[in-house]
């Protein structure tokens, strides 16, 4: 879409075709509903938009880098990455995100706060489902106030209070904490029991089981006698309400047939009904699942490896799957749902937004075992 966008003047931008297009998009029926769109509604448009012929050079040489030259962090990235120079910003920062953009926005939020450490003026708003649906829709008194401030010189009460505000969802109102992660977070610990079960406690040890098939293997369909493709653990209904606020890790300890493969786990809420809600969710390729070995802590950053690691064929090895940071009200009654897999293409295993990841393309059998731990940050 840039490509294509970028060969135009303000012959097009600034002409009548486009500017009737404007018009029908601010009229008042067609300019409520962008309240509700969110990512996927737009991917719609775009993709009509892309039959269009675009200059080749250089937007697909820098698609090819990014998914062919480049598939793994190297050098070609460390000079692309800004992440290291967010500590020189010291202009005064309003940023945030809804909770639900988890395959997209989300989890560099919370990247860029620990790093903006020389910004005096930081604020953090975490906001809700539509929260920030679209720039030019959402948090119009907020944007006024914090520009006020800024470029006209006004007192308008923006720098009141603590600088980081949230919601959580299913519960009422905003709150505040003058850092993040919360201190007053508990870690709650719940193990992948071997009878499919979430729990407090690892029950009778053992393990369980799924089949991933790679590409190209011209099987139409999967075999009665296969193992699943995918699995879940969940807990009982809970007792009462609990508010999960902050970084989530899986501990994975798992064997695999293979000398590579991936890990998929998504987070959901099930509801009295079993009806599911996704939560947030973590990748992990396993031949990158080297970490940072200052980030031993639950939770902590799991900065990713720098080079390829072929699995230990057979072997048991622990595996630090960290989940995007979420804020959710689990309602009692509700129960908690991890599911894990390596492919998650088929429609029938669950993903955010529909965002899919591309394949490993081993095939394999991976075993998980008791062991293995989710860690969740529980408000007292």
């Amino acid at each position: 879409m840039v490509g294509m966008t970028s060969s135009h003047t303000n012959k097009l931008w600034r002409s009548k075709l486009v500017g009737a297009v404007r018009e029908i998009l601010l009229s008042p029926g067609i300019h409520k509903k962008f309240e509700m769109a969110n990512g996927e509604a737009a991917i719609a448009g775009l993709k009509v938009l892309l039959n269009l012929h675009h200059d080749p050079h250089p937007w697909d040489d820098l698609w090819r880098a990014i998914a062919a030259e480049h598939p793994i962090r190297d050098a070609w990235w460390e000079d692309r990455n800004l992440v290291p120079l967010l500590d020189r910003v010291q202009i005064p920062v309003y940023m945030g995100c809804d909770w639900q953009i988890v395959p997209l926005h989300l989890p560099h939020t919370f990247t860029a706060y620990q790093r903006l450490s020389n910004c005096k003026h930081l604020r953090v708003a975490m906001m809700g489902e539509h929260g920030l649906a679209w720039p030019w829709e959402s948090l119009h008194i907020e944007a006024l106030a914090w520009f006020d401030q800024w470029l006209k010189g006004q007192d308008t009460g923006i720098l009141e209070g603590s600088h980081f505000r949230y919601v959580i969802p299913g519960a009422e109102g905003w709150r505040t904490t003058g850092s993040w992660p919360l201190p007053e977070a508990e870690p709650h610990t719940y193990a992948l029991r071997s009878d499919g079960a979430l729990g407090k406690d690892e029950g009778e040890s053992g393990s369980r089981t799924y089949m991933n098939l790679g590409g190209g293997l011209n099987r139409p369909h999967p075999s009665e006698t296969d193992p699943p493709s995918y699995l879940h653990w969940t807990t009982p209904p809970l007792p009462r309400d609990l508010d999960l606020v902050g970084p989530i890790e899986l501990q994975l300890d798992a064997a695999c047939t293979a000398p590579d493969t991936a890990f998929i786990a998504v987070l959901q809420d099930v509801d009295e009904e079993e009806n599911a809600v996704n939560v947030t969710a973590g990748y992990l390729r396993a031949g990158l699942r080297g970490v940072d070995e200052g980030a031993s802590k639950p939770g902590a950053p799991v900065l990713p490896c720098l080079s390829f690691d072929a699995i230990p064929i057979g072997e048991r090895v622990t595996y630090r799957v960290p989940l995007v940071p979420n804020s959710r009200r689990f309602r009692a009654g509700h129960k908690l749902r991890l599911c894990l897999t390596t492919d998650d293409q088929n429609k029938d295993t669950p993903a955010m937004f529909e965002f899919r990841h591309a394949t490993v393309g081993t095939s394999s059998f991976n075993t998980v075992f008791s062991s293995s731990r989710l860690f969740l940050p529980v408000l007292p």
